[in-house]
Order: C-alpha cells, then structure tokens, then sequence
C-alpha cells in the first residue's frame, strides 16, 4: 500500500549510461590491507576471503571488519572453496595447492603436476580445475589429488583465471592477452570473446554472465554467453574511486567473486600510494571493493529511460528468464518503482510496472492493491474495480481496497 511504500524509501533515479544497467555502485568494504592481489573468494556467511600473492589470506567480514585467516603460505594466488567450506588456495611459487580448514589451519593439499598455479574451479562433477600459468596449461586434478594436464595449447597466455556455470561449462581468462576461453568437455579450447586492454585478472559467475576484471586497464567487464562484451564499472584512469559505475575507479583489479545472494561481486585491487624509490620500495596493499549490481527495477529504469516501455518489459522478461535470476524475489522492487513513475507523471509506465507485479505474484494482495491505484489514476475506472475487488479477494482484511471500492463505486 502507498503509505508503507513510501516509508520504504524511492528508488534513485541515477541510471543514465549503458554499464549502470548491470551495476548500482562501487563502494570499498576494506582498504590498506597489506599484501599484493591474489584471489578473492566468498564463504556462504558472506565472508571474503583475499590472496595476497605473498604468504596470507584475509578475512573481510560483511561489516568490514579485517583479521587474518592463514598464513605460511608461498605465493597465495587464486582460491575456492570446496562444498565442505575448506578454502582450496593455489601456492604460485610453491606449485602446490593448500586446503585450509575453517579455523585457518593450513595442509598441503596438491605437490604434484603443477606450473605456477593461480585460479581455481570446482565443477558440479566435484572436479577440481586449476590454471597453470607458468605452464600455459589447465589441470584436473582427481581424487588422487595429483595434477593431470586437461588442457593446453597456442591460446592459453598465462592462464590466470577460471570459473564454472552451474551446468558445468568451464571459462579461462589470459593473463598475457585478454581473451576469454571456453573449454569442452574434452579439454578443447575456443576463444569466447576478448576483453579490451592487454590482459585479465580472475573470473566469475553471475546472473547467468561471466564478469571479468581487466586487470591491466583498471576496470570490470560483463561476458554474455554469446561472446557480447560490456563494460560495467571503472574508468581507463587507475584511482581509488568509489561511487557510480562510470564514476568509480579501480588500480589494477584481480581477484573477483559473487556473493551467496548473487547480487553482488568482491574485486580486491592493488594499490601504491608512493612511488617505489631505488632503495625501498613502498609497502604493497590491497582494497577490497564491493561491486552492488543493479536490482530488476533499477535496470528497468534504465531500460525505460534509454528506450521506454517496450525496453522496460524487455528487460523484465529476459531476467525472468534467466534460471539465474528468474525465481529472485522482486514484488517490493517493483512496488516502489510503480509508486516512483507515477509520482513522476508517467502513468502509462507504472500501470505497466503494476501490471507486471501481478503477473509475477498473481496470489499476493498488496500487487493487486497498487494496480488498482494506477488504474484509478489514469482514468480506467472499471480496471480500478476489478484490481481492488481481486486484492480483497486475497485479503478480505484490506481495509483500503474497501476503501477504494466504494469511492470507485459511489
């Protein structure tokens, strides 16, 4: 109902550009950690988890708080981690792979078959998959725990980074060039897309898309399954920047993961705020960046200012469909985007937005309820009627659509 709705506060209207249709805004979660960027990972509490390339890993709370978790590490680089909650973490220079438990105790894991190791996957086969980037390679490593080549080849540069769909498609991005890879079922490799600049840091899953920080030119970039590319967030100027996507500014982004709500991403970027002198050089550290995706009624808002209803339902139809998005719980979005068009005079707009949250909660009382205002609104008397009638029918204690009913028909 419109008083509860308005207590909830209105959406921003601050999407104006084509990346701010995926991400809301960056924001830093925890800066001066101390360390080069490795991998960062996310736990199902929401914890992050940030490689170092040194001898650590970072705990970064969801408030921000910062504590070590492991140490004694040897080039910590990429990292996962395994259904059991132990963190998988790649030792570049050691060649080996570490599992740390979820107390920080630390046991080698892997010793065998590998090459400079740095990102980590775990399909839903419960294999493990590892980029070699000294080895130019990709190894699976089965329940032996050694390391057996998978794949290689020309295309792989440095292998870096690498991730897994939820059907079990594998995705590898270079280090040394900014092609994104797929690979077969049978270790064959194909160049998916390429990322502008001369090389990719890590790679992740969300939403149905691949999102790749470019880690030589300072930004994060979105990968549909067909090949499209497009950039979401940091400008060509390396910067600690937080704010809008186009606004906001990284310093060499790598490591990047999804949180368990799926509806955002953790970058950690590596920053030196003085510049290295002959003798001593500065002291390496890392932000943590937290990357807030934009909501359906926030790209709906988009889609609605750049190419307007048409586009708006476009949009809601294709994220319904998206397996990755399409059972996410949007009824309050959409309820105070409907209420924001409508004080804003675009009627039209939100007795679409109204309509659609009908659809999408045919059973819910409170959609009904907002359609019918909309209706009354825009002069569609009757529509009104049978809008509040089923909202009643849902909620026969909906004291305003008695209300409206016998303003409508009095």
């Amino acid at each position: 109902m419109k008083r509860f709705l308005l207590a909830l506060g209105l959406l921003a209207a601050t999407l104006s550009s084509p990346s701010s249709a995926q991400v809301a805004r960056v924001v830093t979660l925890a800066d001066s950690l101390v360390g080069a960027v490795g991998g960062i990972a996310v736990d199902r509490v929401g914890n992050v988890y940030s490689a170092d390339f040194r001898d650590s890993v970072w705990r970064i709370a969801a408030d921000g708080r910062v504590s070590k978790f492991a140490d004694g590490l040897y080039g910590a680089s990429g990292n996962y981690f395994d259904s059991q909650g132990n963190l998988l973490q790649s030792n570049f220079f050691g060649n080996t792979i570490s599992r740390i438990d979820r107390t920080g105790k630390v046991e080698t894991w892997v010793e065998e078959g590998l090459n400079g190791p740095v990102g980590l996957t775990i399909t839903r086969d419960g294999k493990l998959y590892v980029c070699n980037c000294s080895g130019n390679t990709i190894s699976v490593v089965d329940e032996d725990r050694v390391a057996r080549e998978f794949s290689g080849g020309d295309l792989f540069r440095c292998p870096n980074g690498i991730t897994s769909t939820p059907d079990g498609r594998l995705f590898v991005v270079n280090f040394s060039d900014g092609n994104v890879l797929e690979l077969d079922s049978e270790g064959n490799a194909s160049v998916l897309a390429t990322i502008p600049g001369p090389g990719n840091g890590h790679i992740a899953v969300a939403r149905g898309s691949l999102y790749v920080t470019a880690f030589q030119s300072h930004q994060i970039y979105r990968v549909d399954m067909d090949g499209t590319v497009e950039r979401v967030a940091g400008s060509a100027t390396p910067g600690e920047v937080d704010g809008p996507p186009d606004d906001a500014r990284f310093i060499f982004p790598n490591g990047i993961a999804v949180a368990p709500s799926g509806d955002r991403l953790f970058v950690n970027d590596y920053i030196n705020r003085s510049p290295p002198t002959l003798d001593i050089p500065p002291v390496p550290l890392a932000n943590i960046r937290l990357i807030k995706l934009a909501n359906l009624a926030e790209q709906m808002a988009s889609a609605l200012q750049s190419g307007g209803i048409e586009a708006l339902v476009a949009v809601h139809a294709a994220y319904r469909a998206n397996p990755a998005t399409a059972g996410a719980f949007t009824q309050v979005q959409l309820n105070v985007l409907g209420y924001q068009l409508m004080q804003g005079g675009n009627l039209a707009a939100a007795v679409r937005v109204f309509e659609l949250n009908t659809e999408d909660y045919p059973n819910a009382f409170n959609p009904w309820d907002s359609l019918g205002e909309g209706y009354m609104n825009a002069g569609r008397t009757e529509d009104a009627i049978r809008a509040y009638e089923r909202s009643l029918e849902l909620n026969p204690g909906n004291q305003n659509a008695i209300d409206m009913l016998a303003r409508l028909k009095g």
